[in-house]
């Protein structure tokens, strides 16, 4: 009886994680959909941005050019940090990062799954978290 009890328990706290993992994540990025353009997806990530910015709230990217496709990935940061701050370098572990995928300056998808199967499509190699 005793374990069957300790069993809900930690379903209901793995559940409970989940949930508020999924809630930590930025509003911003929620709000950017599949399939809208390059310049939006700046115009929405970049609310509340520090200062002048012609990559708000991107803390670092990468660029590909594959089978005549153009594929950009932008790895969203709340904090508005990025890879390089002058001359010291700011370092966000991946996990913390939120990656937003585009292909031909398009939304494709966004998130470290939808990214992992991208990368692995294309034997671009994953990034540890």
């Amino acid at each position: 009886m005793h374990s069957s009890v300790r069993s809900v328990v930690r379903i209901a706290a793995g559940v409970a994680g989940m949930v508020l993992m999924v809630a930590c994540k930025d509003k911003r990025v929620g709000a950017v959909d599949t399939g809208i353009t390059r310049d939006s997806v700046l115009s929405i990530i970049g609310k509340g941005s520090k200062g002048v910015d012609s990559l708000p709230n991107v803390y670092t990217r990468e660029k590909y050019l594959i089978d005549g496709k153009y594929y950009e990935v932008f790895f969203f940061s709340s904090t508005g940090d990025h890879v390089y701050t002058g001359t010291a370098k700011d370092t966000i572990p991946w996990k913390d990062l939120e990656p937003i995928a585009m292909i031909d300056n398009k939304v494709a998808g966004k998130g470290w799954t939808y990214l992992d199967s991208l990368y692995g499509a294309h034997k671009i190699p994953l990034k540890k978290r």
